[in-house]
Parts: structure tokens; C-alpha cells; sequence
């Protein structure tokens, strides 16, 4: 297992040069790594959520504490072509339809519904759907505010990565509509590509995951 005091090295959290509409469709074309292999590594992922972690250092919190911070930043500003540059180019954005996660028989996104299993290609699709101004689900958009709290960096045995585990509150309005309130907990692998720090892949477990849910169409 890696040490819960080891840093990624030689990475920093800087912005990439903005993407347009036309960069997220050409650089989402091609996207073939969900297979049996990453589905086993999604199942290892949540083995591992369950272990115990430890409270982030100094360095930590300003590393990894602040890009995923950063990363509910944008989405409440609806800044989702800076959100997609967050990710790695094989990331996956999973959202289980189970409650009491994790839970790796019936959280597997492999034979079970999910509320959002996005992988690049999916998440390109989905930022260009909410840019057209016409997709009903969305009409008005929806406004969103992100707490999180509760960090703690659990011990992983793969090399290069660093998982995360948070607590989240989410307050979603659209006009007309009533308020949401969502809850529950993030878990962030975070790895180094091209000398930043990216999100790899994050699950999102609510605490009523298996409730029928109105219009789960905007990011959590």
C-alpha cells in the first residue's frame, strides 16, 4: 500500500487552456477502455472506500482537498468545459442506484442500474446536451451548491494514485421547482498526467441512491 504521507510528485493543480464545445466532441470520439478489467477495478475500488482513512496533512489539503474543492467550484458555476479538464482521458464519473455503499455486489456497475455511469465520451456528450439550451430536462437550468467536509486519504495498493474520501451536501433549484437537498459520500482516485493532478475516477454514493429521484440531470 502506498504511504498515507506520499504526495504525487511533480504535479500541480493548474488549469488547462479552455476547451470549446468542438474540443470535447473530437477529443471524446473514441472511448473503448470500459471492459471486464476496469469493471474489476471499479469492484477493487470499493473494497478499498471501506478501509478506514486518515486525516489529510497540510500538504494534502492543498493538493487534493483544493482540486476537488476547485472541482464543485465549477460545477456550480456551470463552468463544465474547465470541469471536463479535471479528468483523465480513461476517467469514469459513477453515480450507484444502491444505498449502503460500498457494497461491491450490489453497487457493481457491471450488472446493476446506476443513476450515472459517465466514461469520456459520455461526459463530453453530456456537457454538449446541457450547452444546446434546449434540452427540456433543463429548462431553466438547474442551480446547484456543493459542501463537502469530512476529507480523509484511504490507503490504496495501486501505485500512482491517491483516493480520497469526502462528505458531501448538495442543494439543487431549478425555477418552479422545489429544492433538493443530496447527501452522502465522494470518493476521488486522483492521479498525475502530464504533470498535473486529475481526477481518474469518482464515485458519488447518496445515502437514498435506491429512492426514486426527480430529474437527476445536472453534476453532483
Amino acid at each position: 500500500m502506498t504511504s498515507p504521507s506520499t504526495p504525487i510528485t511533480g504535479a500541480s493543480t493548474a488549469s488547462a487552456a479552455p476547451m470549446t464545445l468542438k474540443d470535447i466532441l473530437a477529443d471524446s470520439l473514441h472511448s473503448h477502455y470500459i471492459n471486464d478489467d476496469y469493471y474489476a477495478l471499479l469492484r477493487d475500488d470499493l473494497a478499498e472506500w471501506n478501509v478506514m482513512g486518515t486525516p489529510l496533512d497540510q500538504h494534502e489539503r492543498n493538493s487534493y482537498e483544493a482540486l476537488i474543492l476547485h472541482e464543485h467550484w465549477l460545477l456550480d458555476r456551470r463552468a463544465l468545459e474547465d470541469w471536463y479538464q479535471l479528468y483523465t482521458d480513461q476517467c469514469v464519473y459513477w453515480i450507484p442506484a444502491a444505498a449502503n455503499m460500498p457494497d461491491a455486489v450490489a453497487g457493481n456497475p457491471q450488472n446493476h442500474v446506476t443513476i450515472a455511469f459517465d466514461d469520456r465520451r459520455r461526459m463530453g456528450d453530456r456537457i454538449v446536451w446541457l450547452r444546446t439550451g434546449v434540452a427540456s430536462a433543463q429548462l431553466p437550468v438547474s442551480n446547484t451548491n456543493h459542501s463537502n467536509s469530512g476529507f480523509v486519504r484511504v490507503p490504496t495498493a495501486r501505485t500512482g494514485e491517491i483516493k480520497i474520501r469526502s462528505q458531501f451536501v448538495m442543494h439543487e433549484i431549478r425555477a418552479g421547482h422545489p429544492m433538493q437537498t443530496l447527501s452522502g459520500w465522494m470518493g476521488h482516485v486522483l492521479v498525475a498526467r502530464d504533470g498535473k493532478i486529475k481526477i481518474d475516477r469518482k464515485l458519488v454514493c447518496l445515502v437514498d441512491a435506491d429512492r426514486a429521484r426527480h430529474n437527476p440531470t445536472f453534476l453532483i
